[in-house]
């Protein structure tokens, strides 16, 4: 890469396949995809690791091809954390504000955010994010997006806080050393794929991003432009694949097949005359299409009632003004929508690709494909003073250890969200 435009890695460990992309920064809104690839993941089990050689192996393969489609190499990368064992939380921190003034200062907007989090801190967990949803001033209804220089008694600020496993952060950590990558910064999965999938006015609006991925359902809400709700559901499209295998008496490599070329969740779509040949364990079958859109279907209804149900509890539903938005390879199965428009009862799309990432025309259409909406996001947070990033220090990397580098982390977390009041 020319050493004249700035460059950045975007690097994202799904259950099934990891999504690498290089980018020129031309500026912060305008990052040209020089290189990118996707390899097959299977060292992960519903977005845990359990063959660290596996994906050490898929993120060489994945980098490697992106490497040579860019004629460059890579050292270093941002990173996308797996949302699976993704605990969210609503926290509150209040303090007085004790200077002469009463004027509120930084101090006491890290002090703030330090009491939200430690009613939730546990040891086998760290903070992976805080996003700030506003600050109340002596008890005042109205929230205060800066409540720098203003004058108060109290302060008290609300977050969005998001914890995942210190075991989760080590499995990965291993597996981005064991590919000699260094991580520059790591992004929850799903804030990065709402970036890169969700318009500004979507957000501010009230909206629901719904990840469908190989082995789990990630859900992203956002109201008034914040994140609101993060929550992954255990299922995904390798079940709909297992189901096929079962029912049909096959392998699971010909049900995804039979998966991805025949399925369809919308039996208004399908002809009733229209059979499906397919390899069965004992030898040559076929079915109908509309008995394997009913097997898909039972198991999409399955997943979309299990969302119902969490945004009914958390009181969200009756905010998603601009409805569902869909994104994951699972969601580009014929029919999605309208499943998802009669299963929740609001308006639902496709993603919007970012068009501040863009790749020249020939490989433009391939950029624009769900597997990189993540990886996309990433880029765009690459140029953002975004407090929801863990940041990694630069100096003696691979020497210290792993709990220390996560406290420098949080350091530079709150040092981050001083300087963006």
């Amino acid at each position: 890469m020319s050493e004249a435009v700035p460059s950045v890695v975007a690097i994202d460990i799904g259950t099934h396949k990891v999504s690498v992309l290089i980018g020129k920064v031309h500026a912060p809104d305008k990052i040209q995809v020089i290189g990118m690839a996707s390899a097959r993941n299977k060292g992960m089990n519903k977005g845990k690791i359990v063959s660290l050689e596996k994906v050490i192996n898929a993120i060489k393969n994945a980098v490697q091809e992106a490497e040579d489609m860019a004629e460059c190499r890579v050292h270093s990368a941002w990173v996308a954390i797996p949302s699976t064992e993704l605990q969210s939380f609503y926290a509150a921190g209040r303090t007085p504000i004790t200077n002469p003034e009463r004027s509120i200062t930084t101090t006491e907007v890290v002090r703030a955010l330090d009491l939200a989090k430690a009613s939730h801190m546990t040891p086998d967990h760290y903070l992976a994010s805080a996003v700030p949803l506003g600050f109340e001033l002596d008890d005042s209804p109205e929230w205060v997006q800066n409540p720098i220089n203003l004058s108060a008694h109290s302060m008290t600020a609300h977050y969005q806080l998001m914890m995942l496993p210190i075991s989760t952060m080590q499995n990965l950590d291993r597996a981005m050393k064991g590919a000699n990558i260094l991580v520059e910064k790591m992004v929850v999965s799903t804030l990065a794929t709402a970036e890169g999938s969700l318009l500004k006015d979507e957000k501010e609006y009230g909206v629901c991003l719904l990840d469908i991925g190989a082995g789990t359902t990630n859900i992203a809400v956002y109201i008034e432009g914040h994140l609101a709700l993060a929550h992954t559901i255990q299922r995904g499209g390798e079940n709909v694949t297992r189901d096929i295998a079962a029912v049909l008496q096959t392998t699971t490599e010909e049900a995804e097949r039979v998966k991805l070329l025949y399925g369809c969740v919308d039996l208004h779509q399908v002809k009733p005359e229209h059979m499906i040949q397919f390899e069965a364990i004992d030898g040559p079958q076929s079915i109908s299409r509309i008995e394997l859109s009913e097997i898909i279907i039972a198991r999409y209804e399955e997943i979309l009632g299990l969302v119902r149900k969490e945004l009914e509890k958390r009181g969200a539903l009756q905010s998603l003004y601009h409805g569902v938005v869909l994104t994951g390879d699972v969601c580009q199965i014929e029919g999605m929508i309208t499943l998802t428009r009669r299963m929740l009862g609001v308006s639902a799309h496709l993603g919007n690709p970012p068009v501040q990432v863009y790749a020249d025309e020939q490989h433009l259409s391939a950029l624009r494909r769900s597997m990189y909406a993540t990886a996309a996001g990433l880029l765009m947070f690459s140029q953002g003073d975004m407090q929801e990033a863990i940041e990694e220090p630069e100096v003696n990397e691979g020497k210290r250890p792993l709990l220390d580098r996560i406290v420098n982390g949080w350091n530079e977390l709150n040092n981050k969200l001083k300087g963006i009041f």
